[in-house]
Formats: C-alpha cells, sequence, structure tokens
C-alpha cells in the first residue's frame, strides 16, 4: 500500500491504467502480434487488466466486471451460474473465442460455438487481455468480435507462497479460494481451487423459487526451463458445475426442476526450442465439455471435444524486423458431427524507425467442411511524441457454422461461413499519472447466422437458423486523472450503434458510461466506489411483451482493509442503491448484494 489504491478502482482504471503504464514499465501483451510485444508498440487496441486488480474485482461474476471496460458489455438469464454472453462491441460470444492458459474453452456443441460466463468468478484467476477488432489472421475462425484471454494464478515471487481466501454474502453465497505457487531460478509453479455455492433468485421475473449454483474449478500451470535453450510445461483446467435455471418465462412445473449439468476439462503441454535466431514452440491441447440439461424431466446432454496442434515459429532478425509463422491442426466433435480445420499463417513486424510499428498478417484455414479461407490485418502504432500514440488497423475474418447450424433439425448443411471487415483507429495521449484515450471502430459481418424464433424451414417446429448482415460502429473513451495524492478519477465511455438485418441489434446499449473514484483512505484502507449507467438498449425478440430492458444506473463500493500484514478483510456491495432492471428481457438480475470475507498470505 505504497502509492495510491494499487487497484484505484479495479474495473474502470484497468485498460487505461495499463497502456499509461507501458510508457514507463514496458507492459506487454501476448495476444495482440503472435510474439510478445510492448504495448505501446502495438496497432491493435488491447486492454490488459493484472492479477491484482481481477483478484480485488467490485462484482464476482468475470462477465460483469469486465463491462466495466470500453466496449464490453454482458447480458445474463438470472443469477451466477445461468447463461451469460459477454459482447465486444456488440459481437456476442460466438465472435469472441476465450482462451485460458492457451486452452481454447469456447464449447464446440454450443449452439452459437461460444463461452458461457454464467458461471465463471475471479477466483484463482490471474491478468486478462482482451483483443479487439477481427482477429482471424491471428487465431482462425470465430475471432471477428475479438479474443479474451486469460491467465490462471502464476508465481511473482521466488520461493514457495500461498493465500487462502473465504467470503460470504447475500443469497446465502459462499466461496473458498486456495492458491499455491512456486518459483525457482528455473521452474515456475502455481495451483488454485475454488468452490462456490450459493442459492441464488429468481432467474424468471415471473417465477418465486430460488434457482442455486454450486461449482468446484481447478487450474494448474508448470514451465521448467531444462536449458537456456530448451523448455516445457503444462497448463490443466478442471470445471464441475450444476445450476437450477428458468425457461419460457417462468420456474420449471412441480415436481421437476431444471438443472444444468456441467464438466468441463482442458490440458494443455508444451515445449519451447531456441535454434539461434529462430525460436519455435509446439503445443497439443484438449478440451472437453460435457453438458446435460435437464427441463421438465427430460435429459437432453450436449457433448463436444476439441483437439489441437499447434507450432509457432519466430525469426528475429535484430529488432528492425521479425518474422512469424507456424501451422496447426484443429479436430472438433460433438455427437452427431465431426469437423476438422487446418491452419496456416505468417506475421510480419517492421520497426522502420524507432518511433514507427507496423505488423502485417495472413493466414489460411481450409475447412473440412468448406473451401479455404484467407484472413488477413494491417496494424500501425506511431509514437508521434513521447506522450502521443496514433494507432489504426484493418482486418478481415471469418466464421464458419457451427456443428448445431449444420445440423438440419435447427440449421441448414448449406451454410457457408460469415466474412467480416473491422477497422480502428485511435489516439492515445499521455500526462503526468494520466492519460486521454479515443478510438473510432467498424465492423461489418456478411451472411451472419442468427436464429430465428419466428422461422419455420428447419424441422424443429419452433425456429431455424437464418442469415442476414450485421454492422457495428462507434466510439470508445477513457481517461484517468490523479486528483490528489489519495484519489484517482477514472472514467470510460461507448457509443455502440449496432444494426442486425436493418434493425437494431437486441442487447446491445448505444450507450455505455462508467465512472470511478479509487482512494487510498489510510495505510491500511483502500477504497473503490463504481458507477455504470447503461442506456437506449432493445430487448431480443425472445422477450416477453413485459420486460425491465432499458437504461439503468448502478453504483457498486469495495473496500480492503489490512488487518495485518498478511491477512486483509474485504468488503463488496453491488447494486448499491438497488437499482431494479433486466439485461435480458424476463429474467431478473441482483439487487443490493452485499459480501465480506478474508484473505490470509502465506
Amino acid at each position: 500500500m505504497k502509492h495510491i489504491a494499487t487497484c484505484a478502482l479495479c474495473a474502470l482504471a484497468t485498460a487505461p491504467a495499463m497502456a499509461q503504464e507501458a510508457f514507463d514499465l514496458d507492459t506487454i501483451t501476448v495476444i495482440a502480434n503472435q510474439t510478445a510485444t510492448a504495448l505501446e508498440r502495438s496497432g491493435a487496441t488491447v486492454d490488459i487488466i493484472p492479477e491484482a486488480e481481477v483478484r480485488t474485482a467490485p462484482r464476482a461474476r468475470l462477465g460483469d466486471f469486465l463491462t466495466f471496460q470500453p466496449g464490453i458489455t454482458s447480458s445474463a438469464n438470472g443469477p451466477l451460474g445461468t447463461t451469460s454472453t459477454v459482447r465486444i462491441r456488440g459481437l456476442g460470444g460466438a465472435y469472441v473465442p476465450v482462451i485460458i492458459d492457451g486452452i481454447d474453452v469456447t464449447d464446440p456443441a454450443s449452439s452459437g460455438g461460444g463461452f458461457d460466463f454464467g458461471g465463471l468468478t475471479n477466483a484463482g484467476l490471474g491478468r486478462i487481455e482482451v483483443l479487439k477488432g477481427s482477429q482471424s489472421a491471428r487465431f482462425g475462425q470465430n475471432a471477428v468480435g475479438g479474443v479474451i484471454a486469460i491467465e490462471s494464478l502464476r508465481p511473482t515471487e521466488d520461493g514457495v507462497h500461498g493465500f487462502a481466501e473465504v467470503e460470504a454474502g447475500s443469497f446465502d453465497f459462499r466461496r473458498g479460494v486456495l492458491g499455491l505457487t512456486a518459483r525457482t531460478a528455473r521452474t515456475d509453479l502455481a495451483f488454485s481451487y475454488s468452490r462456490t455455492e450459493t442459492d441464488g433468485f429468481s432467474a424468471s421475473a415471473f417465477g418465486t423459487e430460488d434457482d442455486g449454483y454450486e461449482a468446484s474449478q481447478a487450474n494448474l500451470y508448470l514451465r521448467h526451463q531444462f536449458s537456456d535453450l530448451f523448455a516445457a510445461g503444462i497448463s490443466a483446467l478442471y470445471i464441475d458445475s450444476e445450476g437450477t435455471f428458468d425457461e419460457f418465462g417462468g420456474d420449471g412445473p412441480a415436481p421437476f426442476d431444471e438443472i444444468n449439468k456441467t464438466e468441463a476439462m482442458g490440458l494443455r503441454g508444451f515445449v519451447e526450442l531456441v535454434t539461434g535466431p529462430v525460436s519455435h514452440e509446439l503445443a497439443l491441447s484438449y478440451f472437453e465439455s460435457d453438458r446435460t440439461s435437464f427441463s421438465n424431466g427430460v435429459a437432453s446432454p450436449f457433448k463436444g471435444e476439441r483437439r489441437r496442434v499447434d507450432y509457432r515459429g519466430s525469426y528475429d532478425a535484430g529488432g528492425v524486423w521479425s518474422l512469424n509463422f507456424g501451422a496447426d491442426y484443429t479436430e472438433e466433435e460433438d455427437l452427431t458431427q465431426t469437423i476438422d480445420i487446418v491452419g496456416v499463417q505468417a506475421e510480419l513486424l517492421l520497426a522502420p524507425t524507432d518511433t514507427l510499428d507496423l505488423a502485417f498478417s495472413v493466414r489460411n484455414d481450409d475447412h473440412s467442411e468448406f473451401s479455404s479461407e484467407l484472413s488477413s490485418r494491417a496494424a500501425l502504432a506511431w509514437r508521434a511524441r513521447p506522450d502521443l500514440i496514433l494507432r489504426a488497423s484493418v482486418s478481415d475474418g471469418f466464421r464458419a457454422p457451427t456443428l448445431v447450424q449444420l445440423d438440419p433439425f435447427f440449421g441448414d448443411p448449406n451454410f457457408q461461413p460469415e466474412t467480416s471487415l473491422s477497422y480502428e483507429a485511435g489516439v492515445e495521449k499521455t500526462f503526468e499519472g494520466g492519460f486521454v484515450r479515443a478510438t473510432l471502430f467498424q465492423t461489418e459481418i456478411d451472411g451472419q447466422i442468427f436464429f430465428d424464433g419466428n422461422s419455420t424451414r428447419c424441422l424443429s417446429g419452433f425456429g431455424c437458423f437464418e442469415t442476414g448482415d450485421f454492422e457495428a460502429k462507434g466510439l470508445e473513451l477513457s481517461a484517468r486523472a490523479p486528483i490528489n495524492a489519495f484519489l484517482t478519477l477514472d472514467a470510460a465511455y461507448t457509443y455502440t450503434d449496432a444494426e442486425q438485418n436493418n434493425a437494431r441489434a437486441p442487447r446491445v446499449p448505444r450507450h455505455d458510461f462508467a465512472l470511478g473514484l479509487g482512494a487510498q483512505i489510510t495505510d491500511r484502507l483502500e477504497a473503490q466506489f463504481t458507477v455504470q449507467h447503461v442506456a437506449d438498449i432493445e430487448p431480443s425478440a425472445f422477450a416477453p411483451p413485459v420486460n425491465k430492458v432499458g437504461d439503468y444506473t448502478l453504483f457498486h463500493v469495495n473496500a480492503n482493509f489490512a488487518l495485518t500484514d498478511t491477512v486483509t478483510a474485504f468488503l463488496r456491495v453491488e447494486n448499491l442503491f438497488d437499482e431494479d432492471y433486466e439485461t435480458a428481457g424476463g429474467f431478473n438480475t441482483s439487487g443490493r448484494a452485499g459480501f465480506v470475507g478474508l484473505r490470509a498470505s502465506f
């Protein structure tokens, strides 16, 4: 606690603060380009959230916490454990791959192919990077809205260390977290385990029974440097959860409850080798999601698997230019179908002057069900002055239909991949202790696949997947300003104009504003006060006629008090003034909720 609120506003300050620190601390991004890049040299827009700010987030559900970042919104079908979608610049989970410790955790068996943030909390997680805009040239199919890369716990100092955390609060919420790390001159090892239980509240706005949730999650990371030229490691994750939910506008009819049971596991092994000026990485990964949905006494299984082999190489010509290259093979399957994709990519990074960086990326994906797709990206970062960065990028991308969308029961075997084009341009000005950043963006998608509840073309009888067009454009603004030695003010605003088939895109707010104040009250006490205001939002076509989707304002407070050098007490109050609102029509959100806890380090 030697400086102003280390977390100064755990959410709002994150991305801008990291952009500011890049000038002084050489903060790097590991996803903007194939090789690690200093943030000020990246032409793409990247928000970086440090582990300390993730751990002390003012909202426990990770998807809710991410909405404090410019350009990110979310909607949820009820309390913790129910379906929650995170959107980047108006595009939802199907367009935003989520990667945890190098493992793609998007669900191969889901209808949209996206990741469900409904039950994921900040427990045991570390640094997060959010890369925005079409990124198929870097990550292949689906990376049209952007990419979210999450790290689990990492060691930060030599020796063996750990922490234990307990938390309890509203809706009979209970959570315990254990983290252990070890570091030597050549080895990094980290393990975390969390257990979360809550009685929740009724997911349906018309229901009365509580919809509870319980989950266990474990993460493991190990990397050993065998020699100066060779290293190897593994990462693994396991999630076992069960939650109740509501559908069709109310509680499930007695005696049946509507229940989702999910067991997901992922494993990745990698080796790194340096041969002269060329570095290599070879990785094998596996992810499996086994879900069963019980509705009205009927069990519906959803099982998906993904196997992937990655090779990445990089040739460094001494700083003026470098060439990155690679190839990968991915196989995905659900209960009825299997597809495979072969990708080849190359990336040229140029630094023609000390103040200008250019990146050119190209990738070809050969999908077993479709013709090859070529994706490209060009980006620049120009440090016009030491305190001024100009950024610009243009990129295209594609998204292949999911296995469910190709199934004639809901979709069409003749669907073709969606194609996209993204532009962005931004400027960042820094000053002593603060910054101002502005980014213009635009994304267009041709042949977007969406679900139409009124369509009778397919076999389901209650809606089908159809195709149309999508366009989103807007402006992101963010700023930080120190008020005095104890207070820091942060602000973020996003304007998004999103259209789907010549109509307003549902669940995408036109205006999203956040303001935060971080305060170092004493040497031991720090607090954060956060305000969010969302305005001009359209409910989806599935919302009931009576719904509360609309403008809302939320206030959150959280504080940390150091009882000793190793024990900290914390308090979190979400929705302080008990705003009554919905992000998905017909589904409740939390009213005022309070949580207290203790964290002990050793």
